[in-house]
């Protein structure tokens, strides 16, 4: 069963559009200001001139490109220029994420993306507008060429129908309690960055004059409803991202649904997943409230495929373990044993900040000793980003052997604490490292490795007591 070679929908041109011009207006801000500083003229005729050519380009771009469904793979045919012909066979096909903005729904439209084995930049096939058909009709093609895992799973159970679904009320709890805006404020910071040399230095000097009109008062005033801008926007911006997150689990596959303006349906295969993580920052484990994510392997540098994927973006901590037993019934969270930390561990991370801290205080106290006020805020900075992360630290750190099949792990990194279900098969290496004063302690450090993304993901517990390390490593072995 062959299909006839395929064009994208018209509205494709779109994508080729937005995708041009952002990836070049930043840039080009930055050109026009600085060579066209004084002409208005000249920079609206250098915008238009380069808008022309950009859609000229996309309108090639999207004349030039076709695909075709044949028995054992696809065939993808683009290129202005220079022209590639793709072949991707289905069974090396990984990964498939379609994403439909509300504006594609009428008319039946999703962008769709192929990750491949072996290829790292980005999806090996993006087909910006077809069918919502299309999808199925691949899986019906791939049904037929029997695929071959690449690695241990953590679970190869098969189980038809497993769905869960986050409430409003904890959608709401996630959006509140994430740090996001200050993501979106650092974004904003550096765009100016870039184009603050094109910027005149009138502008500077006006905004210093208007500065000094207004006061300290009325200044942090201004930086605290800044802030609150941008708090209000990434919580709508979360809300709506992870908008009726629904999770379903069949065959072997997690089959993941969320977004209220632009629809996300990915499909991730259980062969990839290498570890499972519960994250909980400080302010969420007030409100009992986690995110679940998953160490996957990836062969894609695109965007959020080297950091952990997101598979429950907040559950109640009541209904942890039965969600974990309900989609990792291999896990046994049930053997799960909490040990309080040892008071040397605590004494060996407060000892390490406090010196780190101290030390960071004299050398600021020595450049700002005239200003009191700006060091002792200094100190207080560091307690609170230093002393108490390693406080938490120690707390939080520990490691413990399951069964024969997986490892419980958990600890701090500044106010998040993480927990690792990691399976035996995924671990790469396992390090005891131990320095000849705490041999003499009876206390270690371990470093375990697995695979992550595009590379691999070290995980590293320290100053536990050698009885705990060694437990691992003869497990391991």
């Amino acid at each position: 069963m062959i299909s006839k070679p395929r064009r994208l929908h018209p509205a494709a041109i779109i994508f080729y559009l937005y995708k041009e011009f952002k990836s070049i207006i930043v840039s080009l801000a930055i050109l026009f200001l600085a060579i066209f500083r004084n002409s208005l003229m000249k920079i609206v005729i250098a915008i238009s001139v380069t808008a022309v050519i950009v859609i000229i380009y996309c309108l090639l771009k999207y004349f030039t490109f076709s695909y075709q469904l044949l028995e054992h793979e696809i065939l993808v045919k683009s290129g202005v220029f220079v022209k590639k012909v793709n072949h991707v066979p289905y069974d090396r096909i990984q990964n498939i994420t379609t994403n439909q903005w509300f504006f594609l729904k009428p008319f039946g439209l999703e962008e769709l993306e192929i990750e491949t084995a072996g290829h790292s930049e980005g999806p090996e096939v993006s087909l910006a507008a077809v069918s919502v058909k299309l999808k199925n009709e691949l899986n019906m093609y791939r049904k037929h060429v029997n695929t071959e895992d690449i690695s241990k799973n953590v679970s190869r159970e098969t189980f038809l129908g497993e769905s869960y679904s986050i409430t409003w009320k904890e959608l709401l709890k996630f959006s509140l309690t994430s740090p996001a805006f200050l993501s979106g404020l650092l974004v904003v910071l550096a765009i100016y960055g870039k184009i603050q040399n094109g910027i005149s230095k009138q502008v500077y000097k006006l905004a210093a004059d208007e500065m000094q009109h207004l006061g300290i008062f009325l200044m942090i005033l201004g930086l605290v409803i800044v802030l609150l801008i941008f708090y209000v926007i990434s919580v709508f911006v979360l809300i709506a991202k992870y908008y009726h997150f629904n999770l379903v689990k069949d065959n072997d596959q997690f089959q993941m649904k969320y977004g209220l303006f632009k629809t996300k349906r990915t499909t991730i295969s259980m062969n990839r997943v290498q570890a499972v993580v519960i994250k909980q920052t400080l302010l969420r484990r007030f409100l009992k409230i986690a995110s679940v994510k998953l160490v996957i392997i990836s062969n894609s540098k695109k965007e959020d495929t080297e950091k952990d994927i997101i598979i429950m973006p907040v559950i109640e901590m009541a209904e942890l373990d039965k969600f974990l037993q309900q989609f990792f019934p291999h896990i046994p969270v049930e053997k799960v044993k909490t040990y309080s930390a040892s008071k040397k561990t605590y004494y060996y991370d407060l000892r390490n900040a406090i010196i780190i801290g101290a030390i960071a205080d004299i050398i600021f106290a020595i450049f700002t000793f005239k200003i009191v006020w700006l060091w002792i805020a200094f100190i207080v900075l560091t307690i609170v980003f230093v002393v108490i992360p390693a406080y938490l630290k120690a707390k939080r750190t520990t490691i413990s052997v399951l069964d024969d099949n997986f490892l419980y792990l958990k600890n701090n990194k500044l106010f998040t604490k993480n927990i690792y279900y990691i399976p035996k098969s995924s671990i790469q290496l396992v390090e005891r490292r131990q320095s000849i004063w705490l041999k003499r302690k009876l206390f270690a450090h371990l470093k375990i490795s697995c695979r992550s993304g595009v590379g691999e993901r070290i995980i590293i517990v320290k100053y536990l007591p050698v009885k705990l390390i060694d437990e691992v490593v003869r497990w391991y072995k």
